[in-house]
């Protein structure tokens, strides 16, 4: 039998203490505070909720989600530095925010015109790449996207009829700078660059003739169409990508079923939010039509059109680094294989 000296066993001694706090502190239940990009009542807040909540049943309480509306500690554009500061614990933000840190955020974020269907989108991020390359895009800021989502192809409202990419020419509308300013200026529009608080009393002004916002139903809950009698639906111009992110250095120390739980509720929570909200927008569809609001729907061939055009400008943004270029590319192969580009 092997016997061991005091220092040895003293040592050993110290080693155990050692683990016994830190196993402790690994299994402590941890509160994340989680801001969004959604106001309070919302369908799209009370999905994200629903995945706060579910969060927290299947890890067994090990991480509350405190799920935050937009703007309740730090306003929508500025969760990206507040999760880096540990102002916060995480964010849901939309991933195009944060174009301005890295172009490829525009890219993985929201490449115009390239989905009309968000199950497309899921499949590029998820199957071919997008993820690992937005992970990429994240890293040098110490912030790790547990998960992409998406809350569908967004309608387009407008104060007169524009009933293809040709009408597009002379409309007043209300764009972010960018990609999206980029592509509609190809078509002679007039892009305006307004703050979310402005764009109903633009509409009512004149000011604007048409707004980038959100799906129809999300729309429509901001009364746009009770100034903008027409809307282009299904929506071609947009599909944004969201993410769900937290620091890289508390995804790094979470275990590995802790991490899957976390990969598939995010998931879950952006198959979820598509579905609520083509529910909500199929219904609102329904009312708009009896309320005397024109449904447009772009043929196959205005589509094809709009989206040929927009290719110039994804090339545009690739060229602006190699993170860029190869979300450009791998999209653009992907695109291509589902037919939809040439």
């Amino acid at each position: 039998m092997k016997l061991f000296s005091r220092s040895t066993y003293a040592s050993l001694a110290i080693a155990l203490a050692a683990t016994i706090p830190m196993q402790a502190a690994a299994d402590k239940p941890q509160t994340w505070r989680v801001q969004s990009l959604w106001q309070s009542g919302t369908v799209t807040q009370l999905a994200f909720e629903r995945w706060a909540k579910d969060v927290t049943q299947k890890t067994n309480g090990k991480i509350k989600v405190t799920p935050l509306p937009t703007g309740a500690i730090v306003g929508p554009n500025e969760t990206f530095d507040a999760v880096a500061r540990g102002i916060l614990n995480g964010q849901h933000p939309a991933t195009v925010y944060w174009s301005g840190k890295n172009p490829a955020f525009a890219v993985l974020g929201d490449l115009n015109a390239a989905y009309d269907d968000p199950k497309l989108a899921y499949e590029y991020f998820y199957e071919h790449g997008g993820l690992e390359l937005l992970r990429e895009a994240y890293k040098p800021y110490g912030l790790y996207p547990i998960g992409a989502v998406w809350w569908g192809a967004e309608s387009l409202p407008t104060t007169r009829k524009v009933a293809s990419p040709e009408d597009l020419a002379g409309l007043k509308i209300r764009l972010p700078q960018g990609m999206s300013s980029d592509l509609f200026a190809s078509f002679k529009a007039v892009p305006i660059n307004l703050p979310g608080s402005e764009v109903f009393s633009a509409l009512d002004s004149g000011t604007i003739e048409s707004t980038d916002w959100g799906t129809l139903s999300m729309n429509e809950e901001l009364g746009f169409h009770d100034i903008a009698k027409f809307v282009i639906y299904p929506g071609i111009h947009s599909t944004p990508t969201g993410d769900v992110s937290i620091p890289l250095k508390v995804w790094d120390k979470l275990d590995p079923e802790t991490q899957k739980i976390l990969e598939q509720s995010v998931k879950d929570f952006g198959q979820d939010l598509v579905a609520k909200l083509q529910e909500a927008d199929a219904a609102v569809a329904q009312k708009l039509e009896a309320r005397g609001v024109q449904i447009i729907d772009w043929s196959a061939e205005d589509r094809k059109r709009f989206r040929t055009a927009a290719i110039a400008v994804w090339q545009k943004y690739g060229d602006k680094n190699d993170l860029s270029r190869r979300a450009v590319d791998g999209q653009v192969k992907f695109l291509r294989s589902k037919g939809l580009i040439e």
